[in-house]
């Protein structure tokens, strides 16, 4: 078994940990790295970045908020 990364998969990683980067709320950061508990309006508010980014249902058609 292969266990190395591929270019697009070193690629998507890059993407995603840019996009955490930039894109995840200070607020939620702390509390996840002082495992402070996160409440439902934490969960929402993350879930709707993703969702906008189409990574809320990332096997979905893009026609229906998915990546494709």
């Amino acid at each position: 078994m292969d266990l190395r990364f591929t270019a697009a998969d070193e690629a998507f990683r890059q993407e995603v940990r840019a996009f955490v980067r930039d894109q995840l709320p200070r607020d939620i950061h702390e509390k996840v790295e002082q495992q402070r508990w996160l409440g439902k309006d934490d969960f929402v508010r993350w879930h709707r970045i993703l969702h906008a980014r189409g990574w809320g249902a990332p096997t979905w058609p893009k026609e229906y908020g998915g990546t494709g």
